[in-house]
């Protein structure tokens, strides 16, 4: 949880500003994926399909996994599940991992 905490605040003032208004997820799992997301005192279950993009957490917001493992973004990171894993990725396709 530190290393995605550390590369959360470091990679913003690496890629530099970006334009995206909220998490865009991506889960490159054969399989559908469950998550909880936690947005201030809101809690929503959503699952995202196989190869599904979606845009979440217009601010900050928790995504929690399904082994309990939350994680804490501030609305304008690219992720990505991929094998039940967490990934920050960049604007040009090259994922760090967020674990």
């Amino acid at each position: 949880m530190r290393r995605l905490y550390w590369l959360l605040v470091l990679l913003p003032l690496v890629a530099g500003p970006s334009s995206a208004s909220a998490i865009t997820l991506t889960n490159r799992d054969m399989a559908d994926q469950k998550l909880i997301i936690i947005e201030g005192d809101k809690q929503n279950e959503r699952v995202i399909k196989a190869g599904e993009k979606l845009e979440l957490c217009e601010k900050s917001c928790v995504i929690r996994l399904p082994d309990g493992e939350d994680y804490e973004f501030d609305g304008t990171e690219i992720v990505s599940l991929e094998e039940g894993l967490l990934f920050l990725d960049t604007p040009d396709g090259l994922g760090r991992t967020a674990r």
